[in-house]
């Protein structure tokens, strides 16, 4: 199965390092990368594809599976994205030192009540973990080895079906309280916040919480955090003195410019020129 890996990226100078492992029963591929400053790309499988990151800190990562299902934000130890057989992504990546692992099972070992043609994206540890246990074995090929990573493989499908595919379990799980958490947030602007510690607060899981952040409000998590940093700035920059340097940090962007390009973006005028009106 190692002809499932194609993408549309011209040149792969960025690439300092690949491990592949092939079995009869899936094909495992590990990436390492330099620092990239910004690429696009395209890729699609012919059998399910499971990207896990195993180190990368992309600032900016951006995903289109259809009109309904992408993501824009940054990505952090622990994502991942599973993608259906046929599916097209197109996107853009920026980010430090990057690697991750692609791991294609045959479509047969994904249960067809389950959903199809789903992009999903969350973060779990346990997947990250399977993946690990997967790799650390790549070297042997003893016949207690190949049962191992058969059972390995086997609760990783079995995992991400119940978990993240299952439409059905969605239905009994309690939905997010999004005042709840609405409130956590707007109580924690000043620092980072990620989807995983948003969904551990609400005791669910980062799908789930994607799910009804889009469904409340359309938008992801990530967009749904920085509306309210940029809601909070302007609170502070109409009714407080605070220098603006000051309440971009307060309101945890990572610098002032960051802030204004953002706050421009939404309001169509910048802190400085807002500020400068009011006086």
């Amino acid at each position: 199965m190692s002809d499932q890996f194609q993408s549309a990226q011209p040149d792969l100078n960025f690439v300092l390092q690949t491990d592949l492992l092939e079995t009869p029963d899936f094909t495992m591929k590990m990436v390492t990368e330099a620092p990239i400053d910004g690429i696009a790309y395209q890729e699609s499988y012919s059998d399910p594809c499971l990207v896990i990151n195993f180190g990368a800190q992309l600032s900016n990562f951006e995903v289109v599976g259809d009109a309904k299902n992408g993501y824009q934000g940054p990505v952090i130890l622990g994502d991942f994205s599973f993608l259906p057989p046929g599916k097209v992504l197109e996107g853009y990546y920026r980010g430090n030192l990057l690697c991750y692992a692609y791991i294609v099972f045959p479509q047969k070992r994904l249960n067809l009540q389950y959903a199809e043609n789903m992009l999903i994206m969350g973060s779990d540890s346990l997947i990250q973990k399977f993946a690990q246990a997967l790799y650390s074995q790549r070297h042997r090929h003893d016949p207690d080895i190949i049962l191992y990573r058969e059972s390995i493989l086997s609760a990783l499908i079995q995992h991400l079906q119940l978990v993240h595919l299952d439409v059905g379990a969605s239905d009994l799980r309690p939905k997010p309280n999004l005042d709840h958490l609405k409130n956590y947030i707007q109580a924690n602007l000043n620092r980072k916040l990620t989807v995983t510690e948003l969904a551990k607060f609400e005791e669910t899981t980062t799908q789930f919480l994607q799910k009804a952040v889009r469904t409340e409000y359309g938008q992801s998590v990530y967009e749904w955090v920085t509306t309210l940093r940029l809601e909070r700035s302007l609170e502070l920059l109409r009714g407080t003195p605070l220098d603006l340097a000051t309440i971009a940090v307060d309101c945890g962007f990572a610098n002032q410019s960051h802030w204004t390009r953002l706050f421009r973006r939404k309001f169509g005028i910048t802190p400085g020129k807002l500020r400068s009106q009011s006086i």
